[in-house]
This record gives structure tokens, sequence and C-alpha cells, in this order.
């Protein structure tokens, strides 16, 4: 990996330079730990406190955020995580996946792989499936019969992209991830619980990525369906025929039940559960361990259990916060109350106690 002058990062990310644009850099590190060699960035007010105990050799700045330090080269961009995020794999670029097809991989009838793919150990391509140009298979990792999926993909290893599921290109799939498993689908019977066919898809746009160990049902007739440039962390369950919209983000160990609906940019922050048939609508932003039992509009901001627009949530949590004070006042007053309706007759029982007891 060259070294990188401070005019050259610059360039990359469309940044202005202040300071010495000749400063040449071998590294990225997090502000606090970086040294005159390295690259870091400044989002907010609270990294740039970290800045004056460390000694970058230049960091990405927003604009108008003030930096007194002289020692250190500043490179102006709009969003500096954004900027850093694009310049960290010129200094640690990913590994190269290996090349070809594992003698111990397998490819059924029909199967149809493009140009350039890669297929690990002991992965199984079964029958008519169909893989784009491009693409990297890990070990261990099965490709249902007749799923279909495109250009430039990673698939890492031991991965279930099962039979007629759809993924666009260039999707990324961590490690453990199950796209098209049966959804939880079941009616009461005579004897109990009647599993009910899940015979419906699961479709994936383009350039979506989903976390290790995260799964995704099929749907029970129709599709399930994860719109394009949506973002998805680890352990996260998507039930059957649940429609996400385009540039959603969704964290660790989000639960969404059935036939739940997401609008396009809507935001899931962990542990975020949604029950069934819900939508929840563009742009709207719920917060972590929410509980969502009914629907959130556009655009909203919704936390707590039962979810609620936010402020309301802050509310409550703040009263409830306020409940043993308000416990330990009233049992102060009930106190306060009964003596002063049975002081006297009270008194008397006292005395007589006490002179019974000498």
């Amino acid at each position: 990996m060259p070294p990188y002058t401070v005019a050259e990062l610059a360039e990359r990310v469309a940044g202005s330079v202040e300071g010495d644009a000749e400063r040449t850099l071998t590294g990225v590190a997090p502000i606090a730990e970086a040294g005159p060699a390295h690259l870091s960035f400044i989002q907010s007010d609270q990294y740039r406190r970290l800045l004056d105990a460390a000694r970058p050799g230049a960091v990405l700045a927003p604009p108008g955020m003030e930096i007194t330090r002289p020692d250190v080269t500043v490179i102006r961009v709009p969003d500096p995580q954004v900027a850093f995020g694009r310049l960290v794999e010129l200094f640690k670029p990913p590994p190269p996946p290996p090349v070809g097809i594992a003698e111990s991989a397998s490819i059924g009838r029909g199967a149809r792989l493009g140009a350039d793919v890669t297929i690990g150990p002991y992965a199984q391509i079964r029958d008519g499936a169909r893989i784009g140009d491009g693409c990297h298979i890990g070990a261990y990792t099965v490709v249902g019969e007749s799923a279909r999926i495109g250009r430039g993909c990673r698939i890492a290893h031991g991965c279930s992209v099962l039979h007629d599921v759809q993924l666009g290109d260039r999707v990324v799939l961590h490690p453990g991830v199950r796209v098209g498993t049966d959804g939880f689908g079941y009616a009461e019977g005579p004897s109990g619980a009647e599993k009910v066919p899940q015979v419906g898809g699961c479709v994936i746009g383009d350039d979506v990525e989903i976390g290790a160990n995260s799964t995704i049902d099929r749907g029970s007739l129709g599709d399930t369906v994860v719109g394009d440039r949506t973002k998805i962390d680890n352990l996260v369950h998507i039930g059957h025929n649940v429609e996400v919209g385009s540039d959603c983000m969704i964290v660790a160990q989000v639960g969404i039940a059935g036939s739940v609906k997401i609008g396009d940019g809507a935001a899931l922050a962990g542990q975020v559960g949604v029950a069934g048939h819900l939508e929840i609508g563009p742009g709207a932003r719920i917060g972590a361990q929410a509980g969502v039992i009914g629907d959130v509009p556009p655009g909203a901001v919704y936390s707590g259990y039962p979810a609620r627009p936010h402020r309301e949530a802050l509310r409550a949590s703040a009263a409830l916060f306020r409940l043993p004070r308000l416990v330990q006042k009233l049992q102060a007053l009930e106190r306060a109350m009964n003596a002063r309706a049975n002081g006297p007759q009270a008194s008397d029982d006292d005395g007589k106690k006490r002179g019974t007891g000498s």
C-alpha cells in the first residue's frame, strides 16, 4: 500500500485542504489513537475535544468547525464520516476472494454460472440456479433450486439462498444469512397447530447488505420483498410477506412479524419488535427496543412500549421515574391524615398500654 499525500486524499473525496497538502499519510486510525502519519475524522464537537490529546497527521472535518491546532492538516468535506469510509479501503483493502470453482463444490443440473464466478469449497449450487457475472459464493453456502443471483454479489460462507429466491445485483450476504426460509405459518386444527404451506418467494433488491445470521422468510403465497440499497444488521428476522422499502436501515436484533409494510427510508433501531400486518410510513424512525403495535405515520419518530411519539414516550418515562417518590409522599400523607383523625384516641390507648405494662 503506497503512502498518500493529503492532496491526493482530498481529491478523492472532493475536499479542500487547510494546512500542509504535501504531508504524507500511511494509515487511518480513530482520533484518540491517531499518530502523525494517520488520517482520522471529526464529526462533532465530541470528537473535536478528543483532538486536544491526539496527534493525527490530518483530519477530515465539516465546514465551519473551528480547529486551532496548527500542526494538524484539515480536509474539509460535507460529511467526514462518509468521506473517511471511502478512504479507508485505500489503506486497508479487503482481502481478495479466491478465484475459480473449488473441486469440492457441487454444481447441479441446468445451473448457469456467469463469467468470473467464484465458488468456494463444499458450496452447493443446485439444479436450475443462475448466478450472475463476478459473483463470489463462499464455502459451504447453498444456492437452492431455481434461485436467481444477480451480478457482482458477495455471499459469504455458510449462507442459504433457498429455492426460487431472487437476489439483485451487488447484494452482500454476511456469514450465516438465511434467505427464503419457511414463514411461521400455522392454523389451529383439531389436533393442534397445522402448518400452512409457505409457497411464496423472496425478492432482494440491488445493493442490499444483510448482516450475519439474519433470516428472511419467503412469502406464504406472494413474495417477501426487500427494496434497493436497504441495509440490514446482524441477527435480524423478517417474517413472511413483509415488504421493506428502499434505503431502509434495520439494526441488530430487530424482529418484524408477517405482512408488515415498511416505507422507503425508514429506520428501525436495535431490538425493535413490530407486530404483524402494520404499516411503518416512509422516513419513519423507531427508537431502540420499541414495541410497535400500531401503524406509524410517515416521517414520525416513535419509541417506547407500546411505541408512541418520541416526546410522549419521554414524558411517560420521566413520570414513571418519579413514581417511587410520589408513592412515598402519598404514604406519608396517609399516615399524617390517620394521625390527625385518630390522634386523641390513639394517645389514650398508648397511655393505657404503658400503664398496664408498668
